[in-house]
C-alpha cells in the first residue's frame, strides 16, 4: 500500500513529461519542471511533517512508517514511556549517527533517562551548539533544585516552547502540579512536528514519576 503513492506520482510526471513535449518545451524547462514537481510531492510533505506538522495523529503515522530509523524509534519509545526501550534506542542512535552535536544531545538525554543527574549536567555543558546547550543546562539546574539559576538561564532562551518546558520542569520539582500541566501544555502547543509529539508524551512520562 505504501507503494501506490509512489506509483501515482511516476505516472503523473510520464504525463507531464508528454505534455510539455507535446506543446515542445525546450528539455532543460521540462527536466526543471520534473524535478521540482517531485520535490513538492515527495520530499517536502514528509519535511513539513517532521518540522511543521501540529496533527499527532499525522506525525504518529509517519513515525511508525520510518521507524526503521533509529531517531524515529526514539519518539515512539518515548511514547510508551518504556525507559529501557528509550535506553536502548538512544544507544542506538548513538551507534549510528557519529555527527558531533547529535552525539552530544543524546549522550545528555540518555544520562537522563538513566537518572544520573551529575553526568546529565555534564553532558548539558559539553553541548556546542545554541539553544539547546542552555535549554540542557537549565533543565539540570531546576532537577538538582537549583530554581534560581534555571529561571535566569531560561530568559536566555528564544521565544517559543523551550521556556515553557523549563517552566514545567521547575513546576514538577516544586510538586506544584496545575503549574506543571499549564506550563507543559504552553510548552506543546508552542511546538511543532517531531518535536511537539516527543513533548507530548515526555510530559505524560514525567507526570507519572
Amino acid at each position: 500500500m505504501r507503494l501506490l503513492p509512489f506509483i501515482y506520482i511516476f505516472i503523473f510526471g510520464v504525463v507531464l513529461t508528454v505534455a510539455l513535449l507535446f506543446i515542445e518545451q525546450p528539455f532543460w524547462l521540462i527536466y526543471i519542471v520534473i524535478i521540482a514537481v517531485y520535490v513538492v510531492l515527495l520530499v517536502l510533505p514528509p519535511m513539513y511533517t517532521v518540522y511543521k506538522s501540529n496533527n499527532l495523529k499525522k506525525i504518529e503515522r509517519f513515525l511508525e512508517k520510518n521507524k526503521k530509523k533509529p531517531i524515529f524509534a526514539y519518539a515512539l519509545a518515548v511514547q510508551t514511556g518504556n525507559r529501557e526501550e528509550i535506553i536502548d534506542t538512544i544507544q542506538m542512535i548513538l551507534s549510528k549517527y557519529k555527527q558531533p552535536y547529535v552525539q552530544e544531545v543524546y549522550k545528555a538525554n540518555l544520562a537522563l533517562f538513566e537518572n544520573n543527574i551529575s553526568l546529565f549536567e555534564q553532558r548539558a555543558k559539553q553541548i556546542s551548539k545554541e539553544p539547546l546547550h542552555t535549554y540542557y543546562i537549565a533543565y539540570a539546574e531546576a532537577l538538582k533544585g537549583n530554581f534560581e539559576n534555571a529561571q535566569v538561564l531560561k530568559k536566555k532562551l528564544p521565544v517559543g516552547w523551550m521556556p515553557c518546558a523549563i517552566d514545567a520542569i521547575i513546576a514538577k520539582a516544586h510538586g506544584d502540579m496545575i503549574a506543571f500541566h499549564q506550563a507543559a501544555e504552553q510548552s506543546i502547543n508552542l511546538a511543532r512536528g517531531v518535536q511537539k509529539f516527543n513533548l507530548f508524551y515526555s510530559f505524560k512520562w514525567m507526570e507519572k514519576e
